[in-house]
């Protein structure tokens, strides 16, 4: 494949019945100030007429370059791999079909690319999730701030980098393989480590990447999520002995125990105590531990009825 100008922008988007948000998420790209090279969508297997809202997409704005591939369901990262060996792009940015771009996303993440140099291979942004309510949340930047240079440490933070406002450098996602497809979650988490290793991050700290939140979205379990997010982090330090060891394997295991207490306390606040008391089980059984942890368990002492019982009569009392 030959070489293209350093600012090319190749636009990846994962297709599992998209509709009626596709649109949308189709007209932010159209409309970046910095215009794209190409959009790809990979339809994975839609039921609905996602296919069909593409190609008459693309009928109406045939000055675009928008490609659509078919295929049977494979996966979030069996679908972004088939993208990424066809995209032509210098950059390859991540877009999903239910969220959106603000117009000056790829312009602001090239210059920041230009001025981290030509070590960066990944870019983010701030991000602002959209509630069904109406409610919008913009999302703290000092946590993603710190995921910028060489950062691998800084990725073992319960916090996470919002996956569609990455934008990476295509040579670097090809130069470790894309996508691990065995992660049915956490694909992004396992990418990024991979990523630190080969490269720099860096960050626009701007909240310019819109993510919407409904019904249709996959509610994964939370035990889930983390026991995949562990994974990869510990099969990126089995495969770099020589991070782990700068880093120091005390910490990454401190690292985890954090990520598992910080998501025990959101899980008990908001009352969702099955899912509470299975991670306590994972916990116990991947003998994760730390102070905080044992804080909850001794929370978890307390049975669930009488949780909910308290939470009726205080919330009686707080009325009168």
């Amino acid at each position: 494949m030959p070489d293209r100008p350093d600012n090319t922008v190749s636009v990846l988007m994962p297709c599992y019945n998209g509709m009626p948000y596709l649109p949308e998420a189709l007209d932010s790209a159209l409309a970046q100030t910095h215009r794209v090279l190409e959009i790809i969508v990979v339809d994975d297997g839609s039921s609905d007429n996602s296919a069909e809202a593409v190609r008459d997409y693309a009928k109406r704005h045939e000055d675009f370059e928008i490609r659509l591939i078919q295929q049977a369901n494979g996966g979030e990262p069996c679908a972004r791999n088939t993208g990424i060996g066809q995209a032509k792009g210098a950059w390859v940015a991540m877009l999903d079909t239910d969220d959106w771009w603000d117009a000056t996303k790829l312009q602001k993440q090239l210059a920041a690319a230009q001025q981290a140099g030509p070590e960066c291979v990944m870019v983010h942004t701030g991000v602002v999730h959209h509630f069904p309510d109406g409610r919008v949340e913009e999302k703290d930047l000092d946590a993603p701030a710190r995921r910028t240079g060489w950062c691998t440490e800084a990725l073992l933070e319960p916090t996470s980098i919002g996956h569609p406002s990455i934008m990476v450098r295509r040579e670097a996602l090809e130069r470790i393989g894309g996508y691990d497809e065995s992660f049915k979650q956490a694909c992004d988490i396992d990418m990024y480590f991979r990523l630190s290793a080969v490269g720099t991050f860096a960050f626009v700290p701007e909240h310019l990447f819109h993510y919407r939140i409904h019904p249709k979205q996959m509610s994964a379990s939370q035990v889930d999520q983390i026991g995949y997010h562990h994974r990869a982090v510990r099969k990126f330090f089995a495969a770099h002995p020589d991070i782990g060891k700068r880093i120091g394997l005390h910490k990454v295991e401190a690292a985890l125990a954090k990520h598992v207490a910080v998501k025990l306390g959101s899980l008990y606040w908001r009352r969702r105590l099955k899912e509470f008391r299975q991670l306590l089980a994972y916990a116990r059984e991947e003998q994760i531990d730390s102070g905080e942890i044992r804080d909850w368990r001794r929370r978890a002492m307390v049975p669930d009825w009488l949780i909910r019982w308290k939470d009726r009569v205080g919330s009686s009392g707080a009325k009168k």
